[in-house]
């Protein structure tokens, strides 16, 4: 009589086990190696980035927005923030100028629309923005996730999507 191969089932909860004890004895090791307390630089405590280079991204993220979309300056955003800009919004062409004509264009077709920051995350020089943008005073909204590549203190390259804030939802988490 052959011995019985375990069934797939049982193969997969072995594989499952196997990697949680992996992960476990992977993750015990480091916070047993890594015991020395980390300090952060002074400039970038703040923000709880990792450097002042990233905290510095965050700031200058957030006062692009702040003054090309809530302060209706674009030119002035894109002249003092925009290095030679990759975008990959398909809706706004490439460079500083794509950007000023597609943001004057918004800002004057929707003059109530307010950008509310929620959370900024840094990685080296990426900075994402998780953002509330509501077009007047009584919109639901689009919950936005922006991320931004910053080189040289000037904001190089941009990606976004947004999807509407429901009236309703599945749980009661809220989107923000």
């Amino acid at each position: 009589m052959k011995p019985r191969r375990p069934s797939r089932r049982a193969t997969m909860v072995g594989v499952g086990v196997l990697t949680t004890a992996a992960l476990t004895v992977g993750t015990t090791a480091f916070a047993v190696t890594d015991t020395a307390p980390k300090k952060k630089p002074a400039a970038a405590a703040w923000s709880g980035a990792k450097d002042a280079k990233e905290a510095r991204n965050k700031q200058i993220v957030r006062a692009f927005v702040d003054l090309g979309i809530n302060q209706k300056k674009p030119q002035q955003a894109a002249d003092r923030y925009l290095g030679d800009l990759i975008q990959h919004n398909p809706n706004v062409a490439d460079g500083k100028e794509g950007w000023v004509t597609w943001a004057t264009g918004f800002v004057k077709a929707v003059p109530d629309v307010n950008v509310n920051f929620k959370r900024f995350l840094a990685d080296g020089d990426l900075v994402t923005v998780h953002t509330h943008i509501t077009l007047n005073a009584t919109d639901r909204g689009l919950a936005a996730m922006d991320i931004f590549r910053v080189k040289n203190g000037k904001i190089v390259e941009h990606w976004d999507v947004s999807t509407p804030v429901p009236e309703n939802s599945a749980n009661d988490n809220g989107m923000f």
